[in-house]
């Protein structure tokens, strides 16, 4: 059997998207526990040069769709990823030297990430059975293994490196990875899942697994996009009205029934930064960022939060790292491409009250994407891209399932018809139709 470019696509985002979320977690937590070596060291990395290179051989394929049934959305992404690695170059060029060495190479890492989140979004087959119940299993087991860890230590924040000798930790991945891969599982689930009772069961256990892996950006996150969601359908239908309520009430009462044995931890540190290190780090970079942007408005100072503190991760926990980075432009391009997929996203939701898996993980994915970025993570976080991704994905499903409408009201005759001048077009959708269920990351931050 030859299988299409598409379909070939679409596997290999399945592949991609369960071994880089899901698994990732899986993975460290194997090693971290000596049971396996760590063949493929933080993963993510690796796994992501390897995505790399598949859909850098895939992409001519899915040029033509992601051109024309997007509506331009797919083509500015590309143009801003052009865009920040000729920006790199053009920088390094006229400038040289070990910062903008290290710049440039940071740069092009992200871009390596950027592009094989965005084409893994672009071409998940959300509606494939095959990669949901995968989830569902994995979710399972980390919720369960996470519950057993509470129960037998009585520590209400699980790290991995604390499993494994010093020397052998550099391997096993941070908080902040466990968490990312958390969330962006959480939310799959929850645009897959079809029942109000199984999306407010996965919403509670989701709230306590992102408590206990303890990133604060993430856990609290998740908390706002749950409740925006569940506001959403409350408006429409009694039961989610009665699940919000329902959901509520119990993250209330274990809030207040555990509330000793949580009032030390870091993840309600948040009550009170005022004494917080890493809070105030933060504030001190951001301040920065800003003194940077002001002598520089248009073009930034690229490799900036690497000149002033020396290291890689030394850069504004939020979007104004873009500005510093890569110009006012690069800004406006990278800010807008998460808002538009937000709110185009939100206004297919909202409005015409689209509920399928497509728009939902493109809302949520944003919705996500946009909180952090202003609020929590620079311009070198992935994840974005993944929802610029998912969101060309909703267009091009939303595009597909209309015209397949459209045909099925169309005549035997005009379809025949259409089906002989048109032969590429079909060449074009077929393989969307067919087959479809068939470490931390390369520069992780110094917070």
């Amino acid at each position: 059997m030859i299988l299409s470019g598409d379909t070939l696509t679409a596997r290999a985002s399945a592949t991609g998207f369960f071994v880089l979320f899901p698994g990732f977690i899986v993975y460290h937590t194997l090693v971290a526990m000596g049971l396996i070596p760590a063949l493929l060291g933080g993963l993510f990395g690796v796994v992501s040069v390897m995505m790399f290179l598949v859909y850098a051989a895939l992409l001519p394929s899915q040029l033509h769709v992601l051109s024309v049934s997007t509506r331009g959305f797919a083509l500015t992404a590309l143009v801003f990823f052009v865009y920040v690695l000729a920006w790199g170059l053009a920088n390094y060029g006229l400038q040289g030297g070990g910062v903008m060495r290290a710049a440039l190479i940071q740069t092009v890492e992200t871009l390596v990430l950027w592009l094989v989140l965005f084409m893994m979004g672009y071409r998940l087959p959300l509606d494939s059975p095959r990669l949901a119940r995968a989830f569902w299993i994995a979710f399972a087991l980390i919720a369960g293994y996470l519950l057993f860890h509470v129960a037998t230590t009585g520590q209400w924040m699980f790290f991995a490196r604390q499993m494994i000798e010093a020397e052998e930790g550099e391997n096993i991945s941070t908080y902040q990875g466990y968490a990312r891969s958390a969330l962006v599982m959480l939310v799959f689930l929850i645009a897959v899942a079809q029942r109000a009772i199984v999306r407010a069961g996965l919403i509670v256990i989701g709230a306590f697994v992102m408590f206990v892996l303890g990133a604060r950006s993430e856990l609290y996150a998740f908390l706002a996009l749950t409740a925006v969601l569940l506001m959403l359908w409350a408006g429409v239908s009694v039961k989610y009205m009665l699940t919000l309520l329902a959901v509520v009430a119990v993250l209330i009462a274990l809030v207040v029934s555990q509330f000793e044995s949580l009032a030390g931890s870091r993840q309600l540190q948040i009550l009170d930064l005022s004494g917080n290190s890493s809070w105030l780090a933060r504030q001190n970079l951001g301040q920065r960022a800003v003194s940077q942007i002001l002598e520089n408005p248009l073009l930034g100072r690229f490799g900036g939060h690497i000149s002033s503190s020396g290291v890689t991760g030394g850069y504004a926990h939020s979007m104004l790292s873009a500005w510093v980075n890569y110009g006012l432009l690069g800004f406006l391009l990278y800010v807008g491409l998460t808002a538009n997929a937000f709110l185009g996203s939100a206004y297919r939701m909202v409005m015409l009250g689209d509920r399928a898996a497509w728009w939902v993980f493109a809302f949520a994915i944003n919705f996500v994407s946009l909180l952090l970025i202003v609020l929590a993570k620079p311009v070198f976080w992935p994840l974005p891209a993944l929802g610029w991704g998912a969101f060309a994905n909703a267009l091009v499903a939303t595009r597909r399932e209309r015209d397949a409408e459209t045909s099925e009201q169309a005549s035997p005759a005009e379809a025949w018809h259409d089906e002989q001048e048109q032969p590429g077009a079909a060449r074009n959708t077929q393989g969307r139709n067919d087959n479809e269920s068939g470490t931390p990351d390369f520069r992780p931050s110094a917070l």
